[in-house]
């Protein structure tokens, strides 16, 4: 996303402790250790991890707006410059270390606590509508599109409510309805999708070791937090397109490792 979409005032946000976890989120079971040598897969350190923890959670003010991570060091302004410039070190660093949360990670529904307190808020509950919207946003590059973020409706607030199995009702022109106390309530719950990615990335669980994640192309136009790790047959078949296409594929095999990328974050 470009920079041009970051708002002229950035929220000023800080770190953020849990003073106690919920019971539905215990840590992950460790995943399989993969050996050095496995295709497509990066290391993931603590060091790594606390790194990615000092990341932000930032509105981006324009069209709708929706919430992204900033990562850490970085202004948005400076992020959106980073990504639409040559490759650097931080933003490949910050482009693996977030694919591997956004696969690998866990996040459950439960109250979080910010110490010291993130914006206005002191503690924040993370619900299960929180959590599908996580999974269902229209993300692009770690933040979620603020032109239509939960689908293609000109109204995001029609796309969100299918997302949540809510009621939709046909007007006379057979558009798309769900009442105003209905609008009111999901645009506060979309305000909210900025604490609930804030304690995302604060609290999502996931364990140092060696994890399969797709190339840059694919982990920024293609990655969303699934918050439970990704099947391990998924991955298979990810490594198995990645080395049947090498370092020079064919359309065919382009085409499959696209499908394959892809796949790693579907939801079904």
């Amino acid at each position: 996303m470009s920079a041009a979409c970051a708002a002229s005032a950035l929220l000023a946000v800080s770190g953020c402790e849990q003073k106690s976890a919920p019971a539905a989120a215990a840590p992950p079971s460790p995943e399989p250790a993969l050996p050095a040598t496995a295709i497509g897969s990066v290391e993931i350190t603590q060091e790594d991890i606390d790194w990615f923890r000092r990341s932000k959670a930032e509105w981006i003010d324009c069209e709708s707006g929706a919430p992204g991570i900033v990562p850490p060091d970085l202004t948005l302004e400076q992020f959106g410059e980073a990504l639409d410039g040559a490759s650097s070190p931080a933003v490949e660093r910050f482009t693996n270390v977030a694919s591997a949360f956004f696969l690998h990670a866990s996040f459950a529904q439960g109250h979080y606590a910010f110490q010291p307190p993130f914006g206005q808020r002191e503690a924040f509950d993370v619900t299960d509508e929180h959590i599908r919207l996580l999974q269902r946003a229209n993300w692009r590059t770690f933040m979620i599109d603020c032109k239509r973020p939960y689908g293609d409706f000109t109204h995001f607030e029609i796309d969100m409510a299918d997302i949540l199995g809510m009621p939709l009702k046909k007007d006379a022109k057979g558009h798309a309805q769900i009442g105003k106390d209905a609008e009111q309530r999901l645009d506060a719950l979309h305000a909210d999708m900025l604490y609930a990615l804030q304690a995302y990335i604060r609290f999502a669980r996931l364990n140092p070791g060696r994890y399969v994640v797709p190339g840059r192309s694919f982990s920024r136009f293609v990655s969303r937090p699934l918050c439970r790790p990704v099947s391990a047959t998924r991955v298979a078949l990810y490594q198995r397109a990645l080395k049947a296409a090498g370092p020079h594929p064919d359309s065919r095999r382009t085409v499959a490792l696209n499908e394959a990328a892809a796949a790693l974050f579907a939801l079904d």
